[in-house]
């Protein structure tokens, strides 16, 4: 990287002619007539035979009146794409409420139900991982448009088979099977960052990511009301629903997956770019070679790096704290946990997901304009483990009460909700973090399928190991011993590593993504003054 660096920054020389990169010509004034024009590059020595290339004006560095427009948003093609993104989290998030209950009706243990369930939510982010990356390449020789339909219209009906198990290792084979369908959520986000550009790629992912926080919020209302339906809200002559008890939230939930593909297959347009289109004329094995290449340009590149590494860290943060809050809230109060009913938890999810969603579109813009994004970042990080200290506290006040969670519980509760979905505020600005960390546009695809693998390995992880060691922590015989508040501890360990990247972030992406637009911009105008002078007859000196 060094050298490369170091002979771009010296001089690239064209026949005939010289490009220099951001030093003072060195020739006198008087040798010809020169452009006027002060950007970035010095312009090119007059020739007799070849004319000055003078740069286009649109590299001119913005004065006072001349601020970039934002190009607005594509709302309708990118409806498709918020309504497929609502459906992963939906379709996710919707056993959350009862999938202890469910576990524990296929004859489980108790003390076992915590790690059973891990299992069948980890199961998705496990094959996810494996599966992801190759999407990317697929996409790129196909199309986006018809893989991500046929994906999502899968994602819906494995969602709707998982209603039909009716034992523990069909409930994590068939999850497993969700999750081989990963490129749902890589080439969402890959559409959405080919759909949007730079002017107004954060605003789309604002309106992108929190549709993830949509289908969260709606899945335990769905989870919790409509599981066991008979007799509550059903008659006992549908008996289907009376066979399969958790039938009819995995139907609706899966039929957002179906309805997104069928919305996409009218509004969803084709966004791969052309250049990559053109890329099969080379020969299958030039274009193999290319996309290695590509593949170890990218996980070389040192921000790129950086960046998926936080990425993944903060997924298994953020979906620790999805599987660990409907477990505690189940967990009777003797062995640690609420002891709330499935409808409770159902309320209690749906409640945080409502207050992340108005925080979401009325408290974030605001921050996000106040606060310079690297600190904002460390900030919303540095919330999650301050909302872990309210675990053992919200237990204190349960166990000592009688009955249900009093006043001064729900508040508490209140407030660790808060906390917690200020911390979910740094998925949003990862998002187009990510965006902004990749070499060039040509990476696009990969580096969503290489986030999206490490992002699945990093909540695969992340809720086993702390539902797991919640579970460990129950078999503690003194609900006020150290042991019973391991899984706390542990838990707000786990959060610190991302803080520490968040500031290394902050010192490394700001000189490497200037040098990185700077090597790229002049690579750019190498080809186009190259190709300029390939056009022309020169004849021999």
């Amino acid at each position: 990287m060094s050298s490369r660096r170091s002979s771009i920054t010296r001089y690239d020389t064209l026949p005939g002619s010289s490009l220099h990169q951001r030093v003072s010509s060195p020739l006198p004034a008087e040798t010809g007539p020169s452009p006027t024009w002060t950007g970035a590059y010095t312009p090119l020595p007059t020739s007799p035979r070849i004319q000055p290339i003078v740069p286009s004006r649109q590299h001119e560095p913005p004065g006072p009146s001349a601020r970039p427009e934002t190009t607005p948003l594509p709302y309708a093609k990118l409806f498709p794409l918020v309504i497929s993104r609502m459906s992963e989290g939906l379709i996710y998030a919707v056993i959350f409420p009862y999938i202890n209950e469910m576990v524990r009706s296929f004859g489980v243990a108790d003390n076992k139900v915590g790690v059973w369930s891990a299992a069948a939510e980890s199961a998705l982010m496990v094959t996810e991982a494996c599966c992801a990356p190759l999407y990317a390449p697929i996409a790129d020789r196909l199309g986006r448009r018809p893989i991500i339909l046929v994906l999502i219209f899968l994602f819906g009906v494995c969602a709707i088979a998982f209603g039909f198990v009716k034992d523990v290792w069909s409930a994590v084979i068939v999850r497993a099977c969700i999750g081989l369908l990963a490129g749902c959520g890589v080439l969402s986000r890959t559409m959405l960052a080919e759909l949007c550009d730079k002017s107004n790629r954060v605003q789309g992912f604002a309106v992108f990511s929190p549709a993830l926080t949509v289908g969260v919020t709606i899945a335990p209302l769905i989870g919790g009301f409509l599981s066991e339906p008979v007799p509550r809200i059903l008659p006992p002559s549908f008996t289907l629903f009376v066979r399969y008890p958790y039938l009819l939230p995995a139907m609706v939930s899966g039929s957002s997956g179906i309805f997104a593909s069928v919305l996409g297959s009218f509004l969803l347009p084709e966004t791969m770019p052309a250049t990559l289109r053109r890329r099969p004329s080379r020969g299958e094995d030039g274009l193999e070679k290319h996309r290695q290449s590509g593949l170890r340009q990218l996980v070389s590149y040192a921000p790129f790096q950086d960046v998926i590494i936080l990425y993944s860290l903060n997924n298994g943060v953020m979906f620790s704290w999805e599987a660990v809050y409907p477990l505690f809230a189940f967990t009777p109060k003797h062995l640690g946990g609420l002891g709330m009913s499935p409808q409770e938890i159902g309320l209690v999810l749906a409640l945080g997901a409502f207050l992340s969603i108005f925080m979401t579109i009325f408290i974030f813009p605001l921050l996000h304009r106040s606060i310079p994004e690297n600190q904002y970042l460390r900030l919303c990080l540095s919330a999650y483990p301050v909302a872990v200290v309210f675990f053992p506290i919200l237990w204190g006040i349960n166990y000592a009460a009688e009955g249900r969670l009093p006043l001064l519980g729900w508040t508490i509760l209140v407030v660790q909700m808060v906390f917690r979905r200020f911390g979910d505020f740094a998925a949003t600005m990862l998002d187009s973090i990510v965006m902004d960390a990749i070499p060039g546009p040509e990476h696009l695809a990969m580096a969503n399928s290489l986030t999206f693998s490490t992002a699945a390995i990093g909540r695969a992880l992340g809720p086993f190991i702390i539902s797991w060691i919640f579970s460990v922590s129950t078999t503690f015989a003194s609900p006020y011993s150290l042991g019973r508040q391991i899984v706390w501890i542990i838990m707000a360990l786990l959060s610190l590593p991302s803080i520490w990247l968040a500031f290394r972030l902050q010192d490394t992406s700001e000189g490497d993504s200037k040098e990185s637009e700077e090597t790229h911009e002049l690579m750019r105008v190498r080809e186009e003054t190259s190709a300029s002078v390939n056009d022309l007859s020169i004849p021999a000196l």
